[in-house]
């Protein structure tokens, strides 16, 4: 009995160590999250205030003429001069970021020890300087959540999605076709609407054997006598749902191929508006002004008739 509760908390211990794991999310930057809400990847951790002061202090480290640069340097030579350069920082100088005293600096003895052997043993210029976009240009794109994303961005087309085009790709007008596109759309929705209210059959398309070409005629005749062909289901619903799933994605291509169309009819109506806003209130300023030059002269009629004293 011991023996299997342990097993069993250690089995439950497992998995709450696997689930802590999944929820802080992927440990290695190859792993990919498929989540809608994907958790930020593990190597958020390592951007504290420690590492970015370790970081500053590898960007302010001026190379020699001698020394090659850090691109041209293996990734142990490069961990190498990391643990060089922050190891000569940290036994001539010490930071103090408010109430969190960063010892970048040791004296002597089991304290240098230890400043040394606190140091990252990563390479904090790759791990935590942003990436470089001129990668990305040269790769020709970027990965998000497993999907690939081309720069610049191109949008696919049908063929490419492998979806049948159901509209002539020239020479026609896009109004036209979404209206035809749509009348498809409804007249297959009521063909398996009409195949919903009739009776359920399980079985209902024959398919006839085919006999052997290499037989007599006599022995075809005793071959299909002994097996003429069985009952099958269509597949024509399955079919129709296809079809309609294919005539949406069209309509969809076809509406995101208007959207120029529309930004660009958006932006004339916009401006049409701001245009007559603006007349409006130069309309508004000129009756102001005619009402107030009125007034005035009203003012200086009335001066005018007051006799001087």
């Amino acid at each position: 009995m011991n023996g299997e509760h342990e097993e069993t908390a250690a089995q439950q211990q497992h998995q709450d160590g696997a689930g802590d794991a999944a929820a802080a999310g992927p440990s290695n930057a190859n792993q990919v999250s498929t989540s809608f809400f994907p958790p930020p990847p593990q190597i958020y951790k390592k951007f504290t205030k420690r590492n970015l002061r370790y970081l500053d202090a590898l960007n302010a480290h001026k190379l020699g003429e001698d020394e090659p640069s850090w691109d041209s340097l293996t990734p142990e030579e490069r961990l190498g001069r990391q643990t060089r350069i922050l190891e000569s920082v940290a036994s001539s100088s010490k930071q103090t970021d408010g109430d969190d005293d960063v010892e970048m600096g040791a004296a002597d003895g089991a304290a240098a020890e230890a400043s040394t052997s606190s140091l990252p043993d990563f390479d904090l210029k790759r791990t935590l300087e942003p990436p470089n976009i001129d990668w990305i240009e040269e790769d020709g794109g970027y990965t998000v959540f497993g999907q690939l994303w081309p720069i610049p961005d191109v949008t696919p087309t049908l063929e490419q999605l492998g979806i049948p085009v159901l509209y002539p790709l020239e020479g026609t007008d896009r109004k036209e076709l979404l209206l035809t596109l749509l009348q498809t759309l409804l007249q297959t929705y009521r063909e398996i609407t009409a195949d919903l209210l009739k009776p359920a059959q399980p079985y209902d398309v024959w398919v006839a054997a085919v006999p052997d070409p290499n037989l007599l005629p006599e022995q075809q005749q005793q071959q299909l006598a002994g097996n003429p062909g069985f009952w099958t289901q269509s597949t024509e619903a399955k079919d129709r749902l296809k079809h309609m799933q294919n005539v949406v994605v069209n309509m969809q291509f076809l509406i995101n191929e208007l959207r120029p169309v529309q930004a660009k009819e958006t932006l004339k109506l916009i401006m049409q508006m701001q245009l007559e806003r603006r007349k409006q209130e130069t309309q508004l300023i000129r009756e102001r002004c005619a009402s107030m030059r009125a007034r005035v002269q009203q003012l200086r009629t009335m001066l005018a008739q007051q006799p001087s004293d």
